[in-house]
């Protein structure tokens, strides 16, 4: 296995005059311009004393500057930390103390939130879309500002290709340290190896239709692993052009980034891959002829195909997978995508622990509700007398696991058995083809009077399929289990539906869902919420708070 920040030199040296990274409808750098910004950017580390396995903090949105951040600190034999912009700026501030950063990549705005006096190890904090100091101590503005001599004084006759060498890190390093919420009384940073990245780009290379010198875009936060590794690390360890979106990722702007770019593959969230559909073939789909044509879809074929054109025009034209994961995808867009319409439709799995593939689909195999299959070069088993079967927990053993959580044994200790499996938290079963099906985390389970166990996110799946529901937890009071339902209020209003209406709109829902689902899985009281529940960064909701 080849280190990814030795493919990323080798994609640096060939590819030196081509695009490396665009922000998309404002400017781009080629390699050969993202590795003397890397230099300088390690000159400076250097020079303000920052060593080697030092940590460098990022907290912005996804720009050619945070790619240029990331990639200077793991080239160069420093860490990067990476901070999800979304977290409140004083936790942001107590996670920079925590990982022992040195200095910090940030924005403005969030900035002003922060105690710079508090945070007494960091040399600089600098806005990473301008590269404007925002506070400094004293011995810092010396060689910020004499930045260009020193550069100038270390490449005499200028910057090049032979002047590359990314060859600071073993495998076994750890080159960056993610941390997976915002919380500051017992924060888990996931430390992340040269190892670990490198056998996701190694796989990712293997799996997907990515070749050098095509376009990616990017539209997931790089804050998060999925983003990280998939849109900014494979790409342009292999040569690639990544644009990033750099705005909502609403359809609108989607659309106009995959036009522009024309990727092979696109990958989203299930939240923006609802989003994209229902803007491309969202009327179609809802009216009664879609409707009864997709309802027999083998007999309709040029409709459904027709549906399949504006979906890949809206995609770009070239897409050959689109991929989906971290989530649930509804049933009804499911079906479409891989089923009805035929789209090249997979689904994958995978978590910051292993940065982040453990599974990925291929097209033309896809099964229902599955996260496709085990990557084979990872050792797996469910935690089961009967592992196709008997859900339990999900354990992986390979060069995807993470090295431990920064700082916290406990948590460390924790999260492996005693023979060196790692506990991925996911209850699951595994078919004889290593497809891998996920039913909920452990944490979540529940379990009924008569000792069966419940996975409540198999049930809100199931819920959030039925009429004017826009999203659902189901909690356990007592021996009951009860819904907490937000409806689709656009729909409701568009539709003219009264408070009366809408109570027996979602009782028949869940008379509809009981028919359904398991007997101890039926629901046995609802209440309707009008506002959308509280969600982690990574858009999980805070089930603590419904319980």
């Amino acid at each position: 296995m080849e280190r990814f920040t030795k493919r990323f030199e080798d994609s640096v040296k060939s590819c030196w005059n081509s695009p490396a990274l665009s922000d998309f409808q404002i400017s781009t750098i080629t390699y050969g311009q993202l590795a003397e910004k890397i230099a300088k950017l390690n000159l400076l580390w250097e020079k303000l004393g920052i060593e080697k396995g030092d940590k460098v903090a990022i907290n912005a949105r996804s720009s050619s500057n945070w790619g240029t951040v990331f990639f200077a600190a793991v080239s160069g034999g420093y860490v990067a930390v990476q901070l999800y912009n979304a977290f409140n700026p004083r936790d942001i501030q107590s996670l920079v103390v925590h990982s022992d950063s040195r200095i910090l990549y940030t924005e403005k705005n969030v900035f002003a939130a922060m105690d710079f006096e508090a945070m007494p190890d960091v040399a600089a904090a600098i806005d990473c879309n301008t590269m404007e100091v925002l506070a400094s101590r004293p011995y810092f503005d010396e060689v910020y500002n004499n930045l260009d001599a020193l550069f100038a004084e270390k490449y005499p006759n200028g910057f090049s290709a032979a002047d590359v060498d990314y060859g600071y890190s073993d495998m076994e390093d750890v080159c960056a340290i993610m941390y997976t919420s915002g919380s500051t009384g017992n924060p888990k940073g996931v430390m992340l190896s040269i190892k670990n990245f490198s056998w996701n780009v190694q796989e990712f290379v293997r799996l997907l239709p990515i070749y050098r010198g095509e376009n990616y875009a990017s539209i997931l936060p790089w804050a998060h692993i999925f983003g990280l590794s998939v849109e900014l690390v494979t790409p342009l360890s292999i040569g690639m052009h990544t644009t990033v979106l750099g705005k909502m990722p609403i359809p609108v702007n989607v659309e106009a980034l995959l036009q522009e770019t024309s990727p092979r593959i696109f990958l989203a969230v299930p939240m923006v891959l609802v989003k994209l559909v229902e803007h491309s073939v969202g009327a179609e789909m809802h009216s009664e002829e879609g409707k009864a044509k997709l309802a027999n879809y083998k007999e309709n074929r040029e409709y459904c195909l027709g549906l399949r054109d504006k979906v890949m025009s809206a995609l770009g034209g070239k897409i050959e997978i689109f991929a989906t994961g971290g989530a649930a995808i509804p049933p009804e867009i499911e079906q479409l995508l891989a089923f009805q319409i035929g789209m090249p439709f997979v689904t994958g799995a995978g978590m910051t622990e292993t940065a982040p593939l453990y599974s990925l689909g291929s097209v033309g195999g896809y099964k229902s509700r599955s996260a496709g299959e085990c990557v084979e070069t990872l050792d797996v088993k469910i935690d089961s007398p009967d592992g196709e079967n008997i859900p339990g927990e999900f354990l992986i053993k390979g060069d995807a696991v993470f090295k431990g959580y920064y700082k916290n044994p406990e948590a460390t200790a924790a999260a492996f058995t005693e023979d060196g499996w790692f506990r991925t938290g996911d209850m699951a079963t595994i078919d004889k083809d290593r497809t891998l099906f996920l039913v909920g985390r452990c944490k979540n389970m529940l379990l009924s009077s008569n000792g069966q166990n419940i996975y409540p996110e198999e049930i809100e799946t199931e819920l959030n399929t039925l009429p004017y529901v826009a999203e659902s937890v189901v909690v356990q009071r007592g021996n009951l289990l009860h819904a907490l339902i937000v409806p689709n209020m656009t729909l409701i209003e568009n539709n003219g539906i009264d408070a009366g209406s809408l109570q027996a709109i979602m009782q028949r829902n869940v008379e509809v869902l009981n028919t359904r689902v398991a007997s101890y899985e039926q629901v046995n009281t609802f209440e309707l919420r009008f506002e959308p529940f509280s969600k982690t960064p990574k858009g999980s909701i805070r089930r603590f708070m419904y319980a």
